[in-house]
């Protein structure tokens, strides 16, 4: 999950990690290290110093973003011990049976990574929400999550989630919402997988309340590119028409998106060409108080 108080957080879950190495898939094959496997997937995010992220703390078996009480978020992670270790700018806390969590601080938010070691671990993990009270999980359609607040306000989003083995293949995975909790869940025992698995839930912030964030997919992000070199029409019709419906965060954008995208659509049409001609995707921010602002950057898919 990557989790950050103005800045929509993300979180994220991995199967399979271990402070030391990783039981390997064969008996003739080495070990595989957690350094090994999570280097080896695109969508880990890199940590960095907790000084440089929107985290301001990572106790107590939960991790916080923010500093104001009325913004700040907090997440219950799905451990049995709360002390923590450091490796590869991560925090590392024993999860319940064959599963480790590892909390990376990142540049926009938190990625909770849980390792999944062995078909003994759970198929389900909890990420609770107790501790922020009046936020509730909405699921959206494609699989994700909004947090909205008391008065009805998106203050965070959760991108869908993945779940990969060790040889790369998507293992089923999916998200439940409680009153007060997320629970991702695994299912590492529905088929012939490879340990480790590797899973991900990711929470974003985007400018608590006065702003919401967007990400592409490479589909989207080729498809608006290509419209957007055709006409300024085409360009603003594609983009507004990919940015999903559900949830409070897509009421916002829709109301504010053609007049955000005309007024910056050239400055946003060099962010989509950058994307499409690095293989990548692109995430935008939309300011939706005061008069419309929208900026763009490329980020990885």
């Amino acid at each position: 999950m990557h989790i950050a108080t103005r800045t929509v957080a993300v979180l994220a879950a991995t199967v399979a990690l271990t402070a030391t190495t990783l039981p390997a898939t064969h008996a003739d094959e080495p070990a595989v290290t957690v350094r090994d496997r999570l280097g080896q997937i695109a969508q880990v995010d890199e940590a960095v110093p907790i000084s440089k992220s929107p985290t301001t703390a990572v106790r107590d078996g939960r991790v916080t973003l923010g500093t104001a009480a009325s913004s700040a978020i907090a997440v219950d992670l799905p451990v049995t011990r709360t002390k923590t270790k450091k490796s590869d700018g991560r925090y590392i806390l024993p999860g319940r049976d064959d599963a480790t969590v590892a909390v990376a601080p990142t540049a926009t938010g938190t990625q909770i990574l849980v390792g999944i070691e062995s078909a003994e671990a759970p198929t389900s993990y909890r990420f609770g929400l107790g501790a922020t009270p009046g936020v509730r999980p909405e699921l959206t359609p494609d699989g994700g999550v909004d947090l909205i607040d008391g008065d009805g306000i998106l203050t965070a989003q959760v991108e869908a989630p993945w779940a990969v083995d060790a040889e790369g293949r998507r293992v089923p995975t999916r998200y439940e919402v409680r009153e007060d909790a997320i629970i991702q869940v695994v299912d590492h025992r529905a088929g012939e997988f490879d340990y480790p698995i590797v899973a991900d839930p990711k929470l974003k912030f985007c400018d608590l309340k006065t702003a919401v964030c967007v990400k592409f997919s490479k589909k989207e992000t080729r498809k608006i590119r290509d419209a957007m070199f055709a006409s300024l029409g085409a360009g603003v019709n594609t983009l507004c028409k990919a940015i999903p419906r559900a949830g409070a965060a897509g009421l916002l954008v829709k109301a504010v998106c053609a007049a955000a995208v005309t007024a910056y659509f050239y400055g946003l049409r060099g962010v989509f060409k950058k994307a499409k001609k690095q293989g990548k995707c692109v995430e935008l921010k939309f300011r939706v108080v005061a008069a419309a602002v929208v900026t763009g950057k490329v980020v990885k898919c």
